[in-house]
């Protein structure tokens, strides 16, 4: 018997201090963004649909993943600010 937690996908736009991340996470329906990365047990959080974008060239990491992604991980440690995006209009960077 499988157990299954009912989730929500949110919009959420991420800063690093490298990059800036557009995507969805996936959390507890009628939950808080914030409880969702605290409760991190591995500290890395999928971020599905990425859109992933260098701030700057002297930040670039020798595996570039800027462009459109399925997925990426990406480590709690490194969120320097997260934000709920709506998803009646489109946001621009």
């Amino acid at each position: 018997m499988t157990i299954k937690v009912p989730k929500e996908k949110v919009r959420v736009k991420i800063k690093t201090n490298s990059s800036i991340i557009r995507g969805y996470i996936y959390i507890m329906t009628s939950g808080r963004i914030l409880d969702y990365i605290n409760a991190q047990n591995t500290k890395f959080i999928p971020v599905t649909e990425a859109e992933v974008y260098q701030l700057d060239d002297s930040h670039k990491a020798k595996l570039d993943i800027s462009g459109k992604n399925e997925i990426v991980f990406l480590n709690v440690k490194d969120i320097e600010m997260l934000v709920s995006c709506d998803e009646t209009h489109k946001e621009e960077l």
